[in-house]
């Protein structure tokens, strides 16, 4: 019997950020801070945090198997859930977090973001809306490069964003 070659999927790149940035980090800690409660245990979901046009804030959750929209709590900051919510706690953070990110960029895009597996935090430069149509897809093909503010897990619910893969062989 003749065996298969393996094939390779594609590598997802995550870089770092060119050089630390304090005020960065300490914000992407808060978020993940926040994020935990909002990520069960072994429930395999990462969230995506994006600011849209006119201000509203989108937190949206993702299962790591498929991608598939769980959940979401779209917002501007006057119809934030309470303070002290798991979701508002995270609605400030994220806040904070994607004000300082948006002032990095040479113009702010109209709607940018970035995912939290509860661990690390990340953004994609080239194309900011985590949940705009085809973003997952185009990151765990390798098409498209995350940078990591924070470093995420590389065996958690976005593995498949992080790269290398695991080996594909077909049958």
């Amino acid at each position: 019997m003749q065996r298969q070659p393996e094939i390779l999927a594609p590598e997802a790149a995550v870089q770092t950020l060119p050089r630390p940035n304090r005020k960065l980090t300490e914000l992407a800690r808060e978020v993940v801070r926040c994020a935990q409660p909002l990520l069960p245990q072994g429930a395999g979901l990462f969230l995506g945090l994006q600011r849209d046009t006119e201000d509203t804030l989108r937190l949206i959750w993702w299962r790591r198997d498929d991608f598939r929209l769980i959940a979401e709590i779209a917002a501007s900051a006057e119809g934030f859930c309470p303070e002290d919510t798991a979701e508002g706690a995270m609605q400030d953070a994220a806040t904070a977090l994607l004000a300082y990110l948006g002032g990095r960029w040479p113009a702010t895009p109209t709607q940018f973001g970035v995912i939290t597996d509860g661990v690390g935090v990340a953004f994609a430069p080239e194309h900011p809306a985590p949940a705009s149509e085809g973003w997952l897809l185009r990151h765990a093909s390798g098409a498209g490069s995350l940078t990591a503010i924070l470093p995420l897990d590389r065996e958690g619910p976005c593995a498949l964003l992080c790269g290398p893969i695991r080996p594909l062989s077909f049958h």
